[in-house]
């Protein structure tokens, strides 16, 4: 195994920064907000409000996830496991992205999980020339957005 130097450019495009001295891998969803991605014309949100419930939507996306996982295979069979007691933060959690994943339509929906939830850059077909190729990565910023915006509506609505 080699150990291999790592410069300044490779550290900026993993996306990792120092806020309030301690280093922080920033999500794909903040690295296309630093890069002005999250920006959409004629739109009634900003970038910060796209950043923010996006960011809010991953976390209750996470801690539904989390709560999924288990430990150990329980081996006592006398254990009653029918009565599931749920915390009362995770079914919020999970109201609020359930409502959320109902309000993104479907065309808009493969960016908003590929990004935020899966966090992968979607990637353009190779056969594409460079004008298409542009135009994908246009078209997926604005799904992004569209989507985010759907995201918002649905959570600020009460």
């Amino acid at each position: 195994m080699t150990n291999s130097y790592t410069s300044k450019q490779d550290v900026i495009a993993k996306g990792i920064v120092k806020r309030n001295n301690v280093y922080y891998q920033q999500t794909l969803l903040e690295i296309w907000y630093a890069k002005g991605w999250l920006e959409l014309k004629n739109s009634r949100y900003g970038a910060d409000d796209r950043l923010r419930f996006g960011l809010k939507f991953m976390v209750d996306y996470y801690i539904i996830n989390h709560a999924k996982l288990h430990s150990a295979y329980i081996f006592n069979n006398k254990i009653d496991r029918s009565v599931k007691i749920e915390s009362e933060n995770f079914l919020d959690a999970q109201n609020r992205y359930r409502r959320a994943v109902r309000a993104i339509p479907a065309e808009f929906w493969p960016t908003v999980r590929k990004i935020c939830l899966e966090e992968k850059e979607p990637v353009a077909p190779a056969k594409m020339s460079e004008r298409q190729k542009t135009y994908f990565y246009f078209l997926c910023r604005t799904d992004l957005c569209r989507g985010l915006d759907r995201i918002i509506d649905e959570y600020t609505k009460s």
